[in-house]
């Protein structure tokens, strides 16, 4: 079995549930006692924002639930797993380390591609 392992995530929020299923799934792995990273590039760099908010969605002019992204990735670095922003992406967006959940470290692509060549697996969400 593979024990460490990164997890990219490039996309957004989901808004309409009020878990996210990518971030639900990450759970797993604390749970088997895998090495975890969570590398977080692109639109997904809004799970990290320390307002945590997703976009509020609307169906029917009825307002859905929001994902407690926030709430979900605080959880998981309680629990130990590693919890990376892409540099670009977080500079392009006006982010720095203030604007970010505490514990939530700005990884440029050195640190990337280190994180990638040593794992045993990366998943791709």
């Amino acid at each position: 079995m593979a024990r460490r392992v990164v997890s990219v995530l490039t996309g957004p929020p989901v808004a309409i549930s009020t878990e996210d299923p990518v971030l639900e799934a990450n759970i797993y792995a604390v749970a088997e006692e895998v090495d975890l990273t969570v590398l977080l590039r692109g639109d997904a760099l809004e799970y990290a924002t320390a307002t945590g908010a997703s976009p509020t969605a609307r169906l029917a002019d009825r307002p859905l639930p929001d994902a407690h992204c926030a709430r979900d990735l605080r959880g998981l670095l309680e629990s130990g797993v590693r919890v990376y922003v892409d540099a670009v992406g977080a500079r392009d967006q006006g982010l720095d380390a203030s604007a970010l959940i505490s514990g939530v470290c700005i990884a440029d692509a050195e640190e990337q591609s280190a994180l990638l060549r040593t794992a045993d697996a990366v998943l791709h969400w």
